[in-house]
């Protein structure tokens, strides 16, 4: 994708070709036999084997482990389902990656010891690892937290992201995607890692935060390098893939308080972290005629077809399926439009979300709303406008009533929500007052007072 500067230049790859026609002799081409039972490590380095056992030739040269996929059997054939890892592992020491039967024997059900799992993080990242700072310990010991961080995100932190089919996608093809691309596979390790220091913060586990905080300086770094890149069919799913996951390092930072909010310090940088959740949407306008092809274009197609139900996209002016106070408060009439007020297109996209059940699923997809509203409603959010910090505030209020299935919500936005409700209690807008009490019961504060409208308290529905 190519990236533009404030001068209009555009750094693409240039490739320079021979002056004048060029001859070549015709060579007929060798019969050779292909490999079709080759080892899972060559069908994953997309590289022939030899099919020699019980190590290939390219495996003893690389210093890989050579693994054979399992005779046909009725026992080998057993496939296991997305949700059925529940755990670090069904058995100590594997990592369980599965996918669709009968496609690609390169994508089958593996069981990968963390050994094998080892050498192949080293093939991806190996000798960028070996950079590593010294005070997260020897080689072995950073790839060590490198294989932990990456079976925690497999088999767990995985569950928080997105809607099952995005899961499945994650597991049976992004892996695939993230040993060939380092950027991404870097982004995969700082995800689990955090994951694992947020799951036990005490006492601190200084080589792991340094762990943490080097595999996403690499990830980031490495992203940007591959964003300079025009964008195609060989890059665009592991953009996408990196991008999907790349914002939740903001969302669960490694120290947070309430009074760091950015409607205390007044610095509209440290509201940073929502800006960079429409990053996705960025990289989807720009890579949308390679998204079909890649994969996440099945998953997204089906997405798509479910939010035109959820968010009714025929509507586009009027209180129509937005919420009745919401609206009251935004000065919204039956003739307004996204553009005729900043508030509509929030307030469109969340009401659906208000009256949606709580479960796992729509847990993730309420997740979603932050990634989907336009930069001025950000805007305006950080200029701490008083009625898009409501809107802003029943959105994390309603993430904190879910977050038994989104624990992310722990680190940041629960105290964001908490900061908002003191905020705009502390203007003393009766406009405003009484749209304060949902997000603040969800968030666990209690307000001064007991605020209604028209006599009533406000909720969701």
């Amino acid at each position: 994708m190519a990236v533009s500067s404030p001068t209009g230049f555009q750094s693409t790859f240039q490739v320079t070709l021979p002056e004048g026609p060029s001859k070549s002799t015709y060579h007929a081409r060798r019969a050779h036999k292909k490999s079709r039972n080759g080892c899972i490590v060559c069908k994953m380095r997309r590289v022939k084997c030899d099919e020699r056992r019980p190590g290939c030739q390219r495996c003893e040269n690389y210093g890989a482990s050579c693994v054979y996929p399992p005779p046909p059997s009725s026992n080998s054939s057993k496939t296991v389902s997305p949700t059925s890892s529940r755990t670090l592992g069904n058995s100590p020491g594997t990592l369980n990656v599965d996918s669709r039967s009968g496609t690609d024997p390169g994508r089958t059900l593996l069981y990968l010891s963390n050994a094998q799992m080892a050498r192949q993080i080293r093939d991806a990242v190996g000798s960028d690892l070996a950079f590593a700072p010294r005070m997260m310990g020897d080689f072995n010991a950073v790839l060590n937290m490198a294989v932990g961080s990456f079976n925690l995100f497999i088999n767990d932190s995985m569950k928080t992201v997105g809607s099952p089919r995005i899961q499945t996608v994650m597991r049976r093809e992004m892996i695939h995607v993230a040993f060939d691309n380092p950027y991404l596979m870097y982004t995969l390790l700082g995800c689990g890692i955090l994951h694992m220091n947020r799951l036990s913060p005490t006492p601190p586990n200084e080589s792991r935060q340094l762990a943490e905080a080097y595999f996403w300086q690499r990830a980031l770094r490495l992203y940007s390098k591959a964003l300079q890149q025009q964008v195609n069919e060989n890059n665009v799913s592991a953009l996408i893939s990196a991008c999907m996951l790349m914002g939740i390092t903001s969302l669960a930072p490694q120290q947070f308080s309430i009074r760091d909010s950015w409607v205390f310090t007044g610095r509209s940088s440290d509201l940073n972290w929502l800006a960079i959740q429409g990053g996705l949407a960025t990289i989807l306008k720009v890579a949308a005629k390679y998204v079909p092809g890649s994969i996440w274009g099945e998953p997204f197609s089906h997405s798509h077809q479910e939010e035109c139900k959820l968010f009714r996209y025929e509507i586009d002016r009027g209180r129509e399926g937005l919420h009745f106070g919401l609206a009251d408060l935004c000065g919204i009439t039956d003739d307004t439009t996204e553009q005729t007020n900043l508030y509509w297109y929030s307030i469109k996209l969340l009401t659906p979300y208000l009256a949606l059940p709580a479960t796992e699923q729509n847990a993730a997809l309420c997740a979603t709303w932050i990634g989907r509203i336009e930069p001025s409603f950000v805007n305006i959010c950080r200029d701490r406008d008083p009625r898009a910090l409501v809107i802003l505030a029943w959105w994390m209020g309603l993430m904190c009533s879910l977050s038994q299935w989104q624990q992310w919500v722990e680190g940041r936005v629960r105290q964001e929500c908490i900061a908002v409700c003191i905020y705009l209690e502390g203007l003393g807008d009766e406009d405003i007052l009484p749209f304060l009490e949902y997000p603040a019961t969800a968030a666990g504060y209690v307000l001064q007072h007991d605020y209604t409208y028209g006599g009533t308290p406000l909720g969701p529905v």
